[in-house]
């Protein structure tokens, strides 16, 4: 009887490890697929516009351009995907990146970057989002804009499974369905080997919780050039560091590898439609490095209700202290630079 039951108990543990095997390896490699195609002259009118830019890292004579260039896009907001400064603790490159956004009338929806941490204590960018972005819930949020999902993660800290942000994507995909983009900083798919044992983590935890989910475009920053992934089970993954005055070399694609452009300052729109969204990727002289489309799921629960409960929508930009025009100061000859929270 004894061994009957060993035998089960090595038989059923050899089946979880396979099992468990065969999920991560799926997991990290997944179905690559084509990138959908749209028909510009059929599609509805556009209904808004956003924006995105990666690791400015306080790039004096870069950021200031990329802003300029967003302020006559007409954007709703912009996503910043970390690395706003080069050094956490220096208030004076913070204050230049918000107050050159805030002159440019860009609300920036911030993603923790590993600079923007206060190296001194034990930080994960808690510290400078309580001082800068006080109407922000924590360094991970979610909110919802004209029918978009987005959830922003806190790439410093891994979605464990059991872990606070675990729970709080797990939560986010099931009670906001429809179309979902997620932001983070660190990648999850390129095809640099730079910080590969933190990126096949977040290809378990991150791409594994966002499989099979509304979730169909990441992006993310933190290598400094521009890389578009294939449909990865349904998902588009792009790398933009492009703010950022010391950009990284070319880089040998792979498999999953749709689009790599390197040592070219960058910014990304994306217009908004009924079904589709349509991203444009230029660089400093309006040349265009990317265009691609990622078609948005439909979900048939309305927002507000039990099964797609209420989410946390965009407050007026004049609202908020940081873009307050007495408080920045923007009158003829007044310095502009954010105040002090205090």
């Amino acid at each position: 009887m004894k061994f009957t039951v060993r035998r089960t108990l090595a038989l059923l543990l050899s089946m979880a490890i396979v099992g468990a095997c065969a999920w991560v390896g799926t997991t990290v490699s997944p179905e690559i697929g084509a990138p959908p195609e749209f028909d510009a002259a059929a599609s509805s009118p556009k209904l808004w516009s956003f924006a995105f830019i990666g690791d400015t890292h306080e790039g004096r004579g870069i950021t200031d351009r990329i802003f300029a260039k967003m302020r006559d896009a007409d954007l709703e907001f912009v996503v910043h995907l970390g690395d706003i400064v080069d050094r956490g603790d220096s208030d004076e490159q913070w204050e230049y990146v918000l107050s050159t956004a805030a002159q440019n009338r860009l609300r920036l929806m911030p993603v923790v970057g590993n600079h923007d941490k206060e190296k001194c204590y034990d930080d994960r960018g808690e510290i400078r989002w309580r001082q800068y972005f006080p109407h922000l819930p924590r360094t991970f949020y979610h909110f919802r804009h004209r029918g978009l999902n987005f959830v922003v993660l806190n790439s410093e800290s891994f979605p464990l499974p059991g872990s606070e942000q675990a729970k709080f994507l797990a939560w986010q995909l099931a009670h906001h369905p429809g179309p979902t983009i997620v932001c983070q900083h660190r990648p999850v798919f390129t095809c640099s080997g730079r910080d590969w044992a933190n990126m096949y983590l977040f290809r378990l935890w991150t791409h594994g919780a966002l499989k099979g989910s509304d979730a169909t475009l990441v992006l993310t920053g933190h290598n400094h050039y521009y890389e578009r992934s294939k449909p990865l089970d349904g998902i588009t993954y792009v790398v933009s560091g492009g703010g950022a005055p010391n950009l990284y070399k070319a880089e040998t694609p792979k498999d999953h590898t749709a689009l790599f452009d390197a040592g070219r300052n960058h910014y990304g729109l994306v217009d908004v439609y009924a079904d589709h969204l349509a991203i444009r990727v230029l660089d400093l002289d309006d040349r265009v490095i990317d265009t691609f489309s990622v078609a948005l799921s439909e979900t048939p629960h309305t927002a507000g209700t039990a099964e797609n409960l209420p989410a946390t929508e965009l407050p007026p930009i004049h609202s908020l202290p940081a873009y307050s025009e007495d408080r920045l100061g923007l009158r003829p000859g007044a310095p502009a630079v954010l105040p002090r929270p205090w």
